[in-house]
């Protein structure tokens, strides 16, 4: 079976409207559709940044429909828009006299950014500040002074750092490289630029590369062991001095580099955590804060660099607290109190002060729920070669008896599923569904070495990961083992083509977000960041043309069994929607049971409310008609 269907619109009964279809009747939806949705509309909130007079903290937020930057004052109140329209805002940082808001916009999801600049102050719409070329823009940082900003990113060709004029919006490359960077940092007097790079071949190395901003000297590249990981956080607040995160000594660290006397020390934060997702200089420059990664759930602490005295944690509730774009928790300049937002697979995004005079946690914005929400249980299982997987097991609200189960396999692949709030892996279980999700090898927060397992294997022993996964579901009671469903998004879409062609007997039903079905065309559709990104896990297509082969499910069509669903975004410039339009095409040759449906106006990433709900509602309906559920 082989459907297509173009989403127009979406009025009050959920029906889609297609080209020559008339409704005349309103169609009834089920409860548990109802439940889907409002699980999905729950408002989403990050932290972004803190203004330097530390009375507004700066937030992403998807409460208006699409994610937009919201400001709340930090003694409490009313959220209120910074920016506006559907077009979704990419990063942003706050000027450093705490009156500016510089923002990058996404326009359809071809990540093809511009800048934009807006009042931090209510009642100002934003204006363009840039005419970038075509430009994937990751993040970027203000002067000092506040009159130029440094921004990475990439073009089809090259990534590249640019400095551009905060007046003017002109700007002005000062440093190019045929691999990923990112994370531009200004120093304190605004002479050096610190950004983290790929400068080697190496698959998974990274050095800091120091630029002058008007080019005056070439730039120079520090790494503390050849082929190590090095990516930065920032500048002392007064010495010439880089705080990083480092695995030299063969484990996640963080350490400070003398840039002036060339000293290197590291800090004892690898006794208390396997990653660091979140880490920064306090205001007196005399101790750093950071969050420690142990299975899923965060820790904060504060530790002198000197190592006069030992870490000291901050209690914070627990959950995730690094959320998506490593911002999530900054400290006032007076060092007085910590604003963060956090969240856990059971509980919606919370934006909240912690004091660090009383010890008091002060919520500043949160959303309350009355949905049956399922819980989280964390389980290890072990693979095939013995190594302990972790992960979390979910299941409905009062279940009896054993269930259809969805195994969940996460984006990135140098991703995880967190005890952090998720309203995909919270619909299925709203509509009945039990759901596992394992951090397979590969993901982050389990150290650089279970990280590093899948690279030039990506599709490999993770993907025995993954049959060893649903070995395990299948003996448990409250799973019915006749219908585990094969579930991902993103590396998770890729993951669930290929163990649909490779492993085909373990599913019942599946469905693929965004994913991959050919990494060669995968590649020659790329641009410089995400040519880099595939040579990771991959090496050049010239080089392993076996293994690009091997991991690519289009190559290996014949052997699907179970129904599957192919959900796409028309203008994903990460996951192009063609080599998955030719996977489709192969699919209704072979006369496989799928549907294949496209969003023409989203691409990879954050997406709309709206377009969110139909997705997920779309899922769950496709595998209640193939495999079912009890309501």
């Amino acid at each position: 079976m082989f459907r297509v269907s173009c989403v127009l619109a979406l009025d009050k009964y959920n029906i889609w409207a297609v080209s020559g279809l008339v409704m005349t009747e309103p169609v009834l939806v089920s409860p548990k559709l109802i439940y889907v949705q409002r699980v999905i509309e729950t408002p989403d909130i990050e932290l972004f940044d803190l203004s330097r007079d530390g009375k507004t903290a700066l937030a992403l937020s998807n409460r208006t429909g699409s994610y937009q930057l919201a400001a709340l004052d930090v003694r409490g109140g009313q959220l209120r828009p910074v920016s506006h329209g559907k077009e979704r805002v990419a990063w942003a940082r706050i000027s450093n006299d705490s009156e500016s808001v510089c923002f990058s916009r996404d326009f359809g999801g071809r990540e093809e950014h511009q800048l934009f600049t807006v009042p931090l102050e209510e009642g100002e719409e934003e204006e363009q500040l840039t005419r970038l070329p075509s430009t994937r823009a990751f993040n970027f940082n203000w002067s000092n002074a506040d009159d130029r900003i440094a921004l990475a990113g990439a073009t089809q060709e090259a990534c590249s750092v640019w400095t551009i004029d905060s007046s003017n919006g002109q700007h002005t490359q000062i440093y190019q490289n045929r691999q990923e960077l990112f994370n531009p940092e200004w120093s304190k007097d605004d002479s050096r630029i610190c950004v983290c790079a790929k400068t080697t071949e190496h698959p998974t190395a990274l050095e800091l590369v120091f630029l002058s901003p008007e080019r005056e000297h070439e730039p120079v590249i520090y790494t503390p062991k050849p082929d190590s990981e090095n990516t930065n956080s920032g500048w002392h607040p007064s010495e010439p001095w880089i705080l990083f995160k480092t695995d030299a000594r063969g484990r996640y660290e963080l350490a400070v580099y003398k840039t002036d006397t060339h000293e290197l020390s590291y800090l004892n934060g690898a006794e208390l955590g396997l990653d660091f997702p979140v880490f920064a200089w306090m205001p007196d420059g005399r101790s750093i804060y950071y969050l420690a990664t142990n299975n899923g759930r965060t820790r904060l602490y504060i530790e002198p660099i000197d190592a006069s005295e030992a870490p000291r944690e901050i209690p914070l509730p627990e959950g995730y607290h690094a959320g998506f774009f490593g911002t999530s928790v900054k400290v006032a300049k007076s060092g007085e109190y910590f604003v963060f937002s956090w969240s856990s697979l059971s509980s919606p995004p919370t934006l909240s002060r912690y004091d660090l005079k009383s010890g008091r946690v002060e919520t500043l914005n949160e959303h309350f729920s009355d949905l049956p929400l399922g819980r989280a249980e964390p389980v290890v299982y072990g693979s095939f070669d013995g190594r302990p997987i972790h992960g979390w097991f979910l299941k409905p609200v009062k279940q009896e008896g054993g269930r259809p189960c969805v195994l969940w396999i996460h984006g990135g692949p140098a991703w995880e599923v967190a005890d952090v709030w998720n309203p995909a892996i919270q619909s299925f279980l709203v509509a009945g569904y039990t759901l596992f999700a394992p951090n397979i090898r590969g993901s982050t927060g389990y150290g650089v070495e279970f990280q590093n397992l899948n690279i030039r294997d990506c599709g490999g022993a993770d993907l025995r990961d993954v049959e060893e996964a649903a070995k395990y579901i299948k003996t448990r009671a409250d799973v019915d083992p006749s219908k585990i469903a094969l579930v991902g998004a993103s590396y998770g879409g890729f993951m669930t083509f290929l163990a649909t062609t490779k492993i085909p007997d373990y599913w019942a039903a599946s469905a693929a977000v965004v994913g991959i079905t050919d990494w060669k065309e995968m590649y020659e559709l790329s641009d410089a960041a995400f040519k880099s990104f595939i040579e990771r896990y991959f090496g050049k297509p010239e080089e392993n043309p076996g293994l690009y082969y091997d991991r690519s499910a289009i190559n290996f069509a014949q052997n699907v069994k179970a129904p599957l669903l192919i959900w796409h975004r028309g203008n994903d410039s990460r996951c192009p929607l063609a080599p998955v339009q030719k996977y489709a095409d192969r699919l209704r040759e072979l006369g496989k049971d799928f549907e294949m449906n496209v969003i023409w106006d989203e691409g990879h990433g954050f997406q709309k409310t709206g377009n969110l709900v139909l997705q997920y509602k779309a899922i769950i309906e496709f595998l209640d008609k193939k495999i079912g559920t009890s309501n």
